[in-house]
């Protein structure tokens, strides 16, 4: 394998691929990157065998070939040079970096070894860059915790025209809705919440214009085409909760309120929440949303805030990350509260924004 191309051309694909090596594995080709001259094109790709990542750069080749090498001293050392003129070449296990003055040789693993990344089988669905980014504002309510896999993904449901992203962690779900231009589209698949911001952070470094997302030809991967990136990650397996039925149907009571001015409430009451439950106690009287805290070791606050307050006088409690987590991910100065009783979810909505709701379940008071 032999190729030269530009050090600012090299960098930050190295760089992007290299967050998606091994971190400590077992097995030690996956601390690498794997570089391939495939006609007049390189390619640089690392997986840890749950995400995996291939970019396309141009350069100009002289020798077909392929080799892997750690990540880390391949990107620390082209990070070095400078912008310059680098000369690439493998032969065996070695590859061999020429640059100016400097010649350095780093071993490296054959590429044999390293593991497939899986491709796409069929066309899949195609969309609009924008669209995709709407994901950001639900990534937040999937699981941390890996108890329980299922929820630590984002299902991605197409069908009738409709796009769906919807995350939950068994307390809390967040559900985007987009139309789309056809109707014809069809797609249903569990993905990591790890693989949707790794795609947002590609997009955001480099120009795409669209996304397409496809399943690998064994129907155990998911593959995203951004431009000249390709990321393959596996699918989650299990059976996602039916979120359509968490969703309340019988509103009670409702407060249209300032967004800003609920943050701040929200975060002083906090302050007085600092036990296992975090709970803020939210009362709602006409024109009226009062916020209680209190804790035994630090003390206690009221507050209130004034809006469009109406319907039932109730007193709920919520755990104040959860609220404050769907507060903070609205994209709109004014938030819709829909409350369904003093003991079931509440739906919240940003004001003027389509297709995005949040709903939070009540902590039962004691």
């Amino acid at each position: 394998m032999k190729f030269s191309c530009l050090q600012q051309d090299l960098l930050p694909p190295l760089q992007a691929v290299s967050r998606s090596v091994g971190v400590r594995s077992t097995l030690p080709v996956l601390d690498n990157v794997l570089l391939a001259v495939e006609g007049k094109k390189l390619k640089i790709a690392a997986t840890n065998l749950e995400i995996g990542v291939i970019k396309y750069i141009n350069v100009d080749s002289e020798e077909p070939g392929e080799i892997t090498v750690p990540a880390r001293t391949l990107t620390e050392l082209v990070s070095g040079l400078g912008p310059n003129k680098i000369s690439v070449e493998a032969k065996a296990e070695v590859l061999t970096v020429e640059s100016g003055k400097l010649k350095a040789s780093i071993n490296g693993i054959a590429a044999a070894e390293f593991p497939a990344i899986p491709l796409s089988s069929e066309k899949g669905i195609s969309f609009p860059k924008d669209i995709f980014l709407t994901s950001s504002q639900i990534l937040f309510a999937a699981a941390q915790d890996e108890g329980r896999p299922v929820l630590t993904g984002v299902l991605v449901d197409v069908s009738g025209g409709k796009l769906d992203f919807v995350a939950t962690d068994g307390f809390r779900l967040a559900h985007r809705k987009v139309d789309l231009p056809k109707e014809d589209m069809s797609f249903k698949s569990l993905i990591p919440r790890r693989t949707f911001e790794e795609v947002l952070r590609i997009i955001s470094e480099e120009e795409v214009d669209g996304v397409n997302i496809s399943q690998s030809q064994n129907q155990n991967q998911a593959v995203f085409a951004l431009g000249n990136t390709i990321v393959s990650s596996r699918l989650i397996e299990g059976q996602f909760p039916a979120w359509g039925k968490i969703i309340p149907e019988k509103i009670v009571a409702r407060a249209l309120i300032e967004k800003e001015e609920f943050l701040k409430a929200i975060k002083l009451a906090a302050i007085f929440a600092k036990n296992e439950a975090n709970i803020v106690i939210l009362n709602t009287q006409k024109g009226v949303l009062k916020l209680e805290s209190h804790t035994k070791e630090v003390g206690s606050q009221e507050n209130e805030i004034t809006g469009e307050i109406e319907g039932e006088e109730l007193t709920i409690a919520f755990n104040t990350k959860f609220i404050l987590d769907a507060i903070s991910n609205s994209p709109s100065t004014q938030v819709m509260i829909e409350f369904s009783g003093a003991l079931s979810a509440a739906l919240i909505k940003p004001v003027g924004v389509e297709g995005l709701e949040y709903i939070v379940m009540p902590v039962r008071l004691s």
